[in-house]
């Protein structure tokens, strides 16, 4: 399901061990899926060690290589998903050929993997904004206690070298496990960030996400709480740092970091000067996801047909999740409302999304509204959204600064014409173009942000 929490662009999969036709699935599949307007390649690479199954994932249109699977094999199938609410049911037809389906957020399409490697997939472009060594500020590796959680965060510090104090900010990734780079489709937007911030005399704080890298603590079941428990945790460590100037701390966050700024902010943290939300969401998150699906499925070309029945059923199931109804209650309700009848594993892939939807930590998220803590604050924001967003849609979210936000002379709120959710120069904003584009973070978006913040 694609989602802000759930991105459904990473195909993360949990590995379990399963026993098999192992001569037969081991190798490199290759197909297509079909989304209406646009097709996109697929790759499977599956193997065994020590008796248990590895795989990894290419999805070389968006960019993505050499991402790990998990897989259960049952008989002549096998059966992939994550967390993200992707899943995969294929079925050994030959020794050349899987079939089998896709599934994703109600839509369910086919799929043929043939063995071998893909042909005529669109090449990563070269990212050249990535920075690289030697660099002309100072770069630290630093850890971070979380003293309430009791983990240790790992993270880069960097400073400009002469003597000083400079402002400084964290930065706070989007949804998902990700490291202190934010790493996606070949891009690493928070070192693209960080350099062009250093370089310009701001000093930059990056950690990886709990659980993720060389960070402690477990990502999964963590809650927007938890997250911005770790953002404390590194603006606590900011303030100690000498070259700081602690009246000039802000946050800086993407997409869901984004929320976790706005929440911060909205809670009156102790020496937080600013906060600048890159995509941050600002209306309720239910009416985000439904909205956002939409959209997704409109840039894959899904009729207008098919948009409205699964834009019904999202807002219905939707409803389901933020309600206070008991877990099993809300499951039967879904398992209606997605016309799964019967327990087979035709539908195990529904079933599992279905759970997914239905853990605390996500019924949690979906039932935050923004506007409850955008109302409280008091500090200047610079609010950036893309024109071509899908993922978090321009007009409504910045809507929702307009309604709620209190009038601040130094707030800014811009719409960045033709440029999608990572604030890449785009021509259509779907997902599967930010691996194929060469730009990370287009320079404008860095110059205005920077300029901001040493306005101060």
């Amino acid at each position: 399901m694609f989602n802000m929490k759930y991105l459904a662009v990473f195909f993360f999969l949990m590995m379990q061990s399963c026993m098999g036709y192992s001569q037969d699935w081991i190798g490199t599949w290759a197909g297509k899926l079909n989304f209406g307007s646009q097709n996109l390649t697929f790759v499977l690479h599956l193997s065994q060690e020590n008796g248990n199954w590895m795989a990894k994932a290419d999805s070389p249109d968006q960019g993505a290589y050499g991402l790990p699977f998990s897989a259960r094999m049952s008989k002549d199938s096998i059966y992939l998903s994550n967390p993200q609410g992707i899943k995969l049911q294929l079925k050994l037809e030959s020794k050349t050929q899987l079939k089998g389906e896709f599934s994703q957020g109600g839509m369910i399409l086919p799929l043929v993997l043939h063995r071998g490697e893909s042909k005529g997939a669109i090449p990563p472009a070269a990212k050249y904004q990535t920075p690289a060594p030697p660099y002309p500020y100072d770069t630290t590796e630093v850890v971070i206690p979380n003293d309430y959680a009791r983990i240790k965060l790992s993270g880069t510090l960097t400073q400009p070298k002469d003597e000083g104090k400079y402002p400084a900010v964290i930065l706070v990734t989007g949804s998902g496990p990700q490291d202190r780079d934010e790493s996606l489709f070949g891009h690493k937007p928070f070192h693209v960030l960080a350099d062009y911030l250093t370089r310009n005399g701001v000093v930059v704080l990056r950690y990886d996400d709990r659980g993720v890298g060389k960070s402690e603590g477990s990502f999964e079941n963590s809650t927007i709480d938890d997250f911005s428990k770790d953002a404390i945790a590194a603006l606590q460590y900011l303030k100690q740092v000498e070259k700081v100037d602690i009246n000039k701390i802000g946050i800086i966050g993407h997409s869901e970091g984004g929320l976790i700024a706005n929440l911060l902010a909205g809670q009156g943290l102790p020496n937080l000067s600013y906060i600048v939300t890159l995509a941050g969401p600002t209306i309720p998150i239910w009416e985000l996801m439904v909205e956002q699906l939409y959209r997704v499925g409109k840039a894959e070309g899904m009729s207008e047909f098919q948009l409205a029945m699964a834009k019904d059923i999202n807002k219905k199931n939707f409803d389901v999740v933020k309600s206070e109804l008991a877990t099993d209650a809300a499951f039967t309700q879904l398992k209606k409302n997605m016309n799964i009848l019967e327990d087979s594993p035709k539908n195990e892939a529904m079933r599992k999304e279905i759970l997914m939807m239905l853990t605390p930590a996500y019924r949690y998220f979906v039932r935050i509204d923004p506007s409850e803590f955008i109302k409280n604050i008091y500090i200047p924001v610079y609010g950036a959204f893309g024109s071509l967003d899908i993922q978090v849609p321009s007009k409504i979210n910045m809507d929702g600064y307009t309604d709620y936000l209190p009038e601040n002379s130094k707030t800014v709120i811009k719409e960045y014409e033709s440029m999608n959710h990572l604030f890449q120069k785009a021509k259509t904003g779907r997902v599967a173009e930010y691996g194929q584009l060469a730009e990370t973070i287009n320079e404008e978006v860095l110059k205005d942000i920077t300029d901001w913040i040493k306005g101060f």
